[in-house]
């Protein structure tokens, strides 16, 4: 099962995360509509903020079977210096920006290859709500056929405070 297929079930790409394009004037298109013909190093979109609900923790842990005690457990966390109360499954984020990155419908994007250097860096308590933030930073040919494209993914709160990040490398198609 890939990550878009983990996300349909789980229910969340369909959260409404909605893509800002920035200098693009395309109307519509997650990231994987783009060939590397069409980006620029440098480009940045954005999704609207997304609120994580406690529906969506519990349907994290029922699907992944992690029911780890700071997601899970109201009066635990709080012994914890490092959990404010229940708070989201850092894995939980990551799909939910997955749902901002893909369409279901083939397009450009061939597969994603790896993640760099993911890190959850703060907690994200249940109602706190999260943006993508997507930033083009390398691209690589690869084949007469394809390229790999190198994207930065940040996570952040509502205040703009930085909860996660990661580099993401997607074989996209010329």
């Amino acid at each position: 099962m890939n990550i878009q297929q983990i996300g349909t079930a789980m229910g969340y790409l369909d959260l409404g995360l909605a893509v800002e394009l920035a200098n693009r004037g395309q109307g519509s298109g997650a990231p994987s509509r783009a060939s590397t013909t069409d980006l620029t190093i440098g480009e940045t979109i954005h999704s609207a903020p997304c609120a994580v609900t406690l529906n969506d923790i519990g349907q994290s842990a029922e699907f992944t079977d992690d029911t780890f005690y700071a997601d899970m457990d109201l009066e635990a966390p709080k012994r914890n210096p490092f959990f404010p109360g229940r708070v989201a499954h850092g894995y939980l984020l990551l799909f939910l920006a997955a749902g901002f990155l893909v369409e279901p419908g083939a397009g450009r994007a061939l597969a994603n290859s790896g993640l760099d250097g993911l890190r959850f860096i703060k907690p994200v308590e249940v109602g706190d709500s999260i943006r993508v933030r997507l930033a083009v930073k390398e691209e690589t040919q690869r084949a007469d056929e394809f390229g790999e494209v190198r994207r930065q993914v940040s996570l952040n709160q509502h205040n703009d405070e930085l909860v996660g990040e990661c580099g993401l490398l997607t074989m996209v198609a010329y």
